[in-house]
């Protein structure tokens, strides 16, 4: 008995059989319908796998573009030292300036919505506030902070730029603001050095106090260390002789 029955279940078609044989039946009896979805689904996937592309092209264009228009700013100034052969000069740092900044609007204005446009509007905060233009610099980098990505690199360092932009003009209560920010971007010795810093410059009481507790505070944080005991040095020397 157990004999007949091996042999029946060795003729009977497996379940995979069944399944596949009815979905053939399926299709040949739907062919027409079939390859419409068939074509439908490629065409979906290519047009997938092209804009993926498409973006991979306009981020790397953008990408070469950028550091073209960041190279500016290392270029010579002629007569100040030695340069490549077939290496651009320029006559003055602040004709410099006007290339590098005019190379990065380019950038925006030919590369817009990618991640090297975003990064050139940062940029160009930069090299305002390093050149002086604290007001325009302010702009830039309000623009960068408000829409750049959360993780991109360089949104701690504009926010912080931002602050010192509106130091140099001398809204300090604005630039309070913008340096306590930090605070939510996990740079909190950074905030409480400013908060220190500006206190120090506004001549409050505590300002030496909320230097001396950034050791204490934050004693991994060297750099933010270095700079909170090199303002208390300077605090602690005796005021200039103006009449000298």
């Amino acid at each position: 008995m157990a004999e007949k029955l091996d042999r029946k279940q060795l003729k009977r078609p497996d379940e995979f059989q069944v399944v596949a044989g009815k979905a053939m039946e399926w299709v040949a009896a739907r062919q027409k319908e079939v390859t419409l979805a068939v074509a439908a689904v490629l065409v979906l996937a290519l047009a997938v796998w092209g804009l993926s592309a498409w973006r991979s092209s306009r981020e790397a264009k953008g990408g070469a573009a950028l550091s073209e228009a960041i190279d500016f700013e290392s270029r010579p100034i002629a007569g100040e030292g030695p340069s490549q052969p077939g290496q651009e000069t320029f006559p003055s740092k602040d004709e410099r300036t006007k290339s590098a900044l005019a190379a990065l609007e380019r950038v925006r204005a030919d590369h817009g919505g990618t991640t090297a446009a975003a990064t050139a509007l940062a940029e160009i905060g930069f090299l305002k506030l390093k050149s002086g233009d604290a007001a325009g610099a302010q702009k830039d980098l309000s623009d960068f902070v408000g829409s750049a990505a959360k993780d991109h690199p360089l949104k701690p360092f504009a926010q912080e730029s931002l602050g010192y932009a509106f130091e140099g003009q001398g809204k300090l209560d604005e630039a309070r603001a913008a340096f306590e920010k930090l605070r939510e971007m996990d740079m909190p010795a950074r905030a409480d050095y400013h908060a220190a810093r500006l206190a120090l410059m506004q001549n409050k009481p505590d300002a030496k106090q909320q230097l001396e507790r950034i050791a204490k505070e934050y004693p991994k944080e060297i750099d933010v260390v270095r700079a909170a005991n090199e303002r208390l040095e300077l605090a602690s020397l005796p005021p200039a002789d103006k009449k000298k």
